[in-house]
């Protein structure tokens, strides 16, 4: 890999981690965390829905969507897992988030759930759990189809 190719490649990562840290205004609060907030109170499904729908909690939907099914893309189960835990050590590093005046203001104007760091925790360790799990039983599944081809 060229010298240009890794500073493009590293530019772009860097873009994507830095990406991940949302700083709203303290005016509009909701409308800055939540642009399409409906007004209503969020609920533990909501917020769930509101962290992973998020560019990299849907490309790793989708890599363990299509790696689950496909068998010969089981390598993409592996990137879903990796993109699962990039949602789970940014859900680490936001830890302690919620005494921030800024989202105090969100859960008290019910666009943010109380409990949302650990909702977001939960679901990003749900999320990395489940790609390795079906990581490893494609794994299995291929050796096993192998294994009666030999």
């Amino acid at each position: 890999m060229g010298l240009k190719a890794r500073q493009i490649c590293t530019t772009a990562a860097l873009a994507a981690v830095v990406s991940f840290w949302r700083t709203p205004a303290f005016a509009e609060v909701c409308d800055k965390i939540y642009p399409g907030w409906d007004g209503q109170n969020f609920s533990v499904f909501n917020e769930v829905a509101a962290f992973l729908t998020n560019w990299v909690g849907l490309a790793a939907l989708f890599c363990l969507f299509i790696g689950s099914v496909v068998l010969r893309l089981r390598a993409l189960l592996w990137v879903g897992s990796l993109l699962g835990g990039l949602l789970l050590m940014m859900a680490i590093t936001s830890w302690g988030d919620a005494e921030h005046q800024v989202w105090q203001s969100a859960i008290n104007e019910g666009c943010a759930h109380p409990q949302f760091e650990l909702i977001h925790l939960l679901s990003a360790l749900v999320l990395t759990a489940t790609g390795v799990f079906l990581g490893l039983r494609q794994r299995k599944r291929a050796q096993a189809i192998r294994a009666t081809r030999a």
